[in-house]
């Protein structure tokens, strides 16, 4: 008889998103398996956790957690042999779109689901009984599941992981435009950058780091908080009037045709695949170390370290 959750799951991998699904099924009261690389230094983490470490994929239980990073899935899938038929959970649609893997590996069930939470959040609002909103899809299922029986398991499975918005169903292709593009538009690539610009301006112009790092970092959280809270319409009547006409001149200054051609620029990469192609030949560079470096140098970064216990 067929049955509308799973009891078990495998995840694989143990990294920041791995550690909160874990913790947050496993206190939903599902039996978590956990595959991890031969010598991994999750193990004991693993073992802290009392999971249930597998030595091989083929002891997986229940649907595998594709938890590793999007660039890694698909060598994970070709080079393992995941029992036929198994569910494949990706939490971001990029590996599966990138790669056709629903026509490489058309023996597997293909779902998709997606927090829209960093690991950490995705935790402490389960842990306090919060909000999270989260996407979905069934649509590549394998010859032997049905997919109404497939939407039925990762609803409840979503369910289990704390989400509570949604989660609304989506196909890949739009979960993983949508990700690349607000990640690179917006919350990474737009953001932290822009901060950072604002913060160092302040230093150049006399401002006391402290004080800098308060208005151009910190309140970005206030900030967003305001916005979830509030909505739109209600952040730009909360705000000061001084704000208020700051953040319209500003906007008609910054938001001009060139920006709108780099959104299009951006999109139009991700949607023909050359945003992959670059993505690539950032890993293979170790172009992200480089990153980590200049964040980690950045007077910023040494500013929030000298007064972060005060105010997280």
């Amino acid at each position: 008889m067929n049955q509308d959750h799973w009891q078990e799951v495998t995840l694989i991998g143990l990294g920041n998103q791995g550690l909160a699904w874990a913790q947050n099924l496993k206190e939903s009261s599902l039996i978590v398996h956990c595959y991890l690389r031969e010598n991994s230094p999750k193990q004991e983490q693993a073992k802290d956790l009392n999971l249930n470490l597998i030595s091989c994929v083929e002891q997986a239980k229940g649907p595998l957690l594709l938890l590793i990073p999007d660039h890694q899935i698909f060598s994970f899938i070709k080079e393992n042999s995941i029992p036929k038929g198994s569910p494949l959970i990706y939490a971001h649609g990029a590996s599966l779109i990138e790669n056709d893997l629903q026509e490489l590996f058309p023996e597997y069930s293909h779902c998709l689901l997606a927090p829209k939470a960093i690991a950490s959040e995705l935790r402490e609002e389960y842990k306090r009984g919060g909000k999270l909103g989260a996407v979905y899809s069934v649509e590549y299922p394998s010859p032997n599941e049905e997919s109404e029986e497939l939407r039925r398991k990762i609803l409840k499975l979503a369910q289990d992981l704390g989400i509570t918005a949604g989660p609304y169903e989506v196909t890949f292709k739009q979960e993983t435009t949508a990700d690349l593009l607000s990640e690179q538009s917006l919350l990474c690539g737009l953001i932290p950058y822009a901060a950072k610009a604002c913060y160092d301006r302040l230093r150049q112009a006399g401002i006391p780091q402290e004080l800098a790092y308060l208005e151009a970092w910190h309140e970005v959280k206030l900030i967003g908080n305001a916005m979830s809270q509030k909505g739109p319409a209600g952040l730009f009547d909360l705000i000061s009037p001084h704000a208020l006409a700051g953040a319209h001149k500003a906007s008609q200054m910054l938001f001009d045709k060139e920006y709108q051609e780099t959104i299009e620029k951006l999109l139009t990469d991700i949607e023909n695949g050359q945003f992959f192609k670059e993505a690539h030949t950032f890993f293979t560079e170790d172009e992200n170390q480089s990153v980590e470096d200049f964040w980690g140098r950045s007077e910023i970064n040494q500013t929030y370290l000298g007064i972060k216990d005060s105010l997280t």
